[in-house]
């Protein structure tokens, strides 16, 4: 018997997921935790993913899971631009 069971992390859908994503943008008041910068949950109402924050996970979801200790609020370039490369960049299309 394990004495210590692997935890399976906490994968978030729906609407569970978008009070989350609306929590974590609350907690870093619509700031980018890394640069600073104002990056607002939606823009003018209709979302924009090169204007608009971004919830980047510390490690992957697959292995800590949607939970608040897990994550980050970004602004766009700071999560893809920095984090994911120029591939996923608008920049690059």
């Amino acid at each position: 018997m394990n004495p210590c069971p692997k935890q399976i992390p906490i994968k978030l859908t729906g609407k569970a997921k978008t009070e989350f994503r609306r929590a974590v943008a609350e907690r870093a008041k619509y700031h980018c935790e890394d640069c600073g910068r104002y990056a607002p949950s939606l823009v003018y109402g209709v979302f924009d993913v090169f204007n608009c924050g971004h919830v980047a996970h510390i490690k992957r979801r697959n292995v800590g899971g949607d939970v608040m200790s897990n994550v980050l609020w970004k602004c766009y370039n700071c999560h893809i631009g920095n984090e994911h490369g120029p591939r996923w960049s608008h920049k690059g299309a």
